[in-house]
């Protein structure tokens, strides 16, 4: 167990601290070992999101579309067709994202533990439908809102996950923690867009180590401010 181990309690009251050097740094020296299990996995979610979303366009005969006015009608159709296709992607992307946590916390990985989550399909569900529509509400309302809430929102799904929290329990949990040092975590998170964004110039040869970074960057942070116990939430 790490000696920087948050809790809930230290969370809300804002009594931790790291630094955005400290983060990728200490992340940076996991993605070694870790890159091909975390991008199998990114992989696997990947084909089965492209079979889902595809299987529920062939269903509501999505068609292509050409002009302005067929675009805002095919864009309409796109996010129907992605909310119905969330019930299977959602937990698998959380699945994705929770081994670079595991990573951060020196775990074992085990790419089959990316199906784990389905036992927690609806609670997801409604919770990432409940985030998205505040974040939206949040950009039509002068933009800042909505930078604010995508941050502050970053750790809901997880701390359902972990500590068991209902939906919006998790919700203001995350949001609670992630304002006491709001631009350092905005920092981190941008950081590693710029980071990614560099390294898909060539040829997108450089993901392979950024994106498995970015999601053991994130499992850092969650240490350093929850606290990372449990080796599979779902099993306890």
């Amino acid at each position: 167990m790490y000696d920087d181990q948050g809790s809930l309690e230290k969370a809300v009251t804002g009594s931790y601290e790291f630094s955005v050097g400290e983060v990728l740094s200490e992340a940076w020296q996991k993605v070694a070992g870790a890159k091909l299990k975390i991008v199998g996995a990114m992989f696997i979610y990947a084909v089965l999101a492209t079979l889902a979303t595809g299987f529920v366009s062939l269903f509501l005969d999505a068609q292509p579309y050409y002009d302005a006015d067929q675009f805002v009608q095919g864009l309409a159709i796109d996010t129907l067709v992605g909310w119905i296709a969330s019930p299977v992607t959602i937990p698998l992307s959380l699945g994705v994202l929770l081994l670079g946590y595991a990573r951060a916390n020196d775990e074992e990985l085990r790419i089959d533990a990316i199906f784990n989550y389905y036992v927690l399909v609806w609670p997801l569900f409604f919770a990432s439908i409940l985030i998205t529509l505040l974040t939206y509400v949040g950009f039509a309302l002068l933009l800042l809102p909505g930078i604010y809430l995508s941050v502050a929102y970053s750790f809901a799904l997880p701390l359902m996950v972990d500590k068991k929290l209902d939906i919006w329990g998790a919700m203001e949990v995350s949001r609670q923690a992630v304002t006491k040092h709001w631009f350092t975590i905005a920092g981190v998170n941008g950081t590693m867009v710029v980071l990614i964004v560099l390294s898909a110039l060539p040829f997108g040869i450089g993901l392979i180590w950024t994106i498995p970074l970015m999601m053991i960057v994130q499992g850092v942070m969650y240490r350093k401010i929850f606290g990372w116990k449990v080796h599979d939430p779902i099993a306890e």
